[in-house]
């Protein structure tokens, strides 16, 4: 199949704070290669005059627990894999987004509203909602995840190829780095004096937890100590924050969407006490981040997207492996760059 040029167009800035963007205007422009497929709903069937009917557009219910990652790694770029599949926003699927806002308690009910709703597919974004979405699902409903670390853990499958017979999607393994020793890295390359490093995490959140220790322990390899302090909800973020400068460390990771969620607490903080903040997100430096080491979910969106085709075409989700993405970006602010 020809490579439609939007595949060439999407970008990802990472020298900087500049915008991450998916070149959507592009992707509109490219058009399906002749005979290709499409949703056979979306033609619509004929009326007792000869006519044809359109179908009504099917609902894609996207969850998220915690709104950090940007439309470029979710709907911006599965909309773009959704295209690829022959498929039009507002004739043939409609998107409804909703976000836990880092409360995960709220994550059950947001995947009963998608049911309720008739949902086609339910995409879950991030781990705990994944894990929701599991518990929720007894009907069969298509569920593609995308924006994880580990689907496994919360009972997905046992292999890529091996896995619940309605569930599909995108991870990587570790956000980009299974062992965290990139991110010790990049701490180490941005902050040379570095000794001491903070983390802030989820500690309801098992893939949080493990990176944490991970870390810590490459931490360790690296000579580094590293102070772990858990934020268990949004509210938290500003007093854990305090805590890890009371402990003068000279930098902070953040891992888990509660910890993500209070974001805006956990900067001011830091800002205040001039300690650089690092994350998994790369759109979190457009709000004070010094750096970001993450895999390229956009890349894995779009693929979400032609998951989410294909299953809306007919194809059982447990016959499409899941995919794993594994390039792996660092982004650097421009204010902290060395020479």
């Amino acid at each position: 199949m020809r490579a439609c040029p939007a595949r060439k167009a999407r970008l990802l800035s990472v020298g900087g704070l500049r915008t991450v963007a998916v070149c959507i205007a592009v992707a509109m422009a490219c058009t399906r290669e002749p005979g290709s497929a499409r949703r056979d709903s979306a033609v619509g069937s004929r009326d007792s005059a000869g006519g044809t009917v359109a179908d009504p557009p099917v609902q894609i219910a996207i969850v998220s627990a915690a709104d950090w990652i940007g439309s470029e790694w979710s709907e911006d770029a599965i909309y773009v894999g959704l295209q690829e599949e022959g498929f039009k926003k507002g004739r043939d699927f409609e998107f409804r987004t909703a976000s836990a806002q880092g409360d995960l308690a709220t994550l059950p009910s947001l995947i009963d509203q998608a049911l309720d709703r008739k949902a086609k597919v339910i995409v879950a974004l991030q781990d705990p909602t994944l894990k929701a979405a599991l518990q929720r699902v007894k009907n069969g409903t298509p569920i593609v995840f995308h924006v994880l670390a580990d689907p496994f853990a919360a009972g997905a499958g046992t292999s890529d190829s091996s896995h619940l017979p309605n569930v599909t999607g995108v991870y990587s393994p570790g956000f980009g780095d299974p062992e965290q020793e990139k991110r010790i890295d990049l701490i180490k390359r941005t902050v040379p004096k570095a000794r001491r490093i903070g983390i802030l995490y989820s500690p309801d959140e098992p893939y949080a937890v493990g990176m944490k220790d991970k870390m810590t322990e490459a931490g360790q390899r690296a000579n580094l100590e590293i102070i772990a302090v858990p934020v268990s909800s949004v509210g938290e973020g500003g007093t854990a924050t305090t805590a890890l400068v009371g402990r003068k460390v000279d930098a902070i990771e953040i891992f888990g969407n509660s910890a993500h969620a209070a974001f805006g607490s956990i900067i001011q903080v830091a800002r205040q006490s001039k300690v650089p903040v690092f994350s998994p997100s790369p759109f979190e430096m457009l709000r004070g981040a010094t750096a970001a080491v993450y895999p390229d979910f956009q890349e894995g969106g779009v693929m979400a997207g032609r998951m989410i085709g294909r299953v809306l075409k007919g194809e059982s989700p447990g016959k499409i492996p899941f995919y794993r993405v594994v390039t792996t970006k660092t982004s650097i602010a421009d204010s902290t760059r060395r020479p």
